[in-house]
């Protein structure tokens, strides 16, 4: 594979990766919009995609994918538009790939309009407030995310408006609202699974359904705070361990910081 610049420095990916926010440039240089790209990457959730397991041609049957209600942070921050060509190579060389869509929607003129409160009732309920137009179109913003090593992840948009069998898309069959993407800056990074307990003690495990299984035989413990008493559960969390440049960070997506940006890790 041919070696390409990138397009986003490696200290710009590790601060964006940090603040989990998500940046893609196109080839002619623009880049996505990054509420809406970033928006979409948080809304990815596990998908099994039974990718490559026989020619897109084939007229036999597929297993249907399982489809898992879990959310998903991916550890890249930054992406680049790449061909199709060149993101199937890259997926068989065991790279991960996103494909990115937008589906544009508006209300037909002809359609049945839901009921809705007209100005005198509207000010009624909800006193002087401005009475804000109906939205009549719209995009929303699909992602697909493709890892041999981590698996796959869709989001709602993805699901619902573009092709299930990503396959053929990987295999050549194209689609003009389809960009492919490569990741432009990859850190070392490592998923952890880990429950808490009442007192405090951490178990790691080595995968989330064995996590879930120890989580599930762990009990609350009762506590008391001079006159109150009451009862402290354990947690369950699943975090990335990323080897940046600036040093080792964790980010997690379920658990008690899992709403913050990416801490320094401290071992014990």
């Amino acid at each position: 594979m041919m070696i390409m610049t990138t397009p986003f420095s490696e200290q710009q990916s590790e601060q964006w990766l940090l603040e989990r926010t998500y940046h893609a440039q196109l080839r002619d240089g623009r880049e996505l919009s990054v509420p809406d790209f970033t928006w979409a990457m948080k809304q990815l959730t596990d998908v099994d995609v039974p990718l490559l397991s026989q020619s897109w041609k084939s007229k036999l049957p597929e297993q249907l994918p399982a489809k898992k209600s879990t959310n998903v942070s991916i550890p890249i921050s930054t992406w680049m538009e790449t061909s199709p060509e060149e993101a199937h190579i890259s997926y068989q060389a065991g790279n991960p790939v996103l494909l990115y869509g937008e589906h544009r929607w508006e209300h037909l003129k002809a359609a049945s309009e839901t009921w809705r409160p007209n100005r005198n009732v509207y000010t009624l309920i909800y006193g002087n407030a401005k009475v804000m137009p109906e939205v009549v179109s719209g995009v929303e913003y699909a992602v697909c995310y493709l890892d041999p090593k981590r698996g796959h992840a869709t989001n709602a948009s993805w699901r619902a408006w573009f092709p299930s069998d990503v396959a053929a898309l990987l295999n050549g069959s194209t689609h003009s609202n389809i960009l492919f993407l490569r990741p432009c800056m990859q850190f070392p990074s490592t998923t952890h699974y880990t429950v808490i307990t009442a007192d405090g003690q951490v178990h790691e495990y080595s995968d989330r359904a064995k996590a879930i299984q120890g989580y599930a035989l762990l009990v609350s413990q009762e506590a008391h705070d001079r006159s109150d008493l009451h009862s402290i559960f354990p947690q369950f969390c699943y975090y990335h361990e990323i080897i940046c440049p600036d040093g080792v960070y964790r980010i997690e997506f379920f658990g008690p910081r899992m709403n913050e940006q990416g801490y320094k890790a401290h071992k014990g």
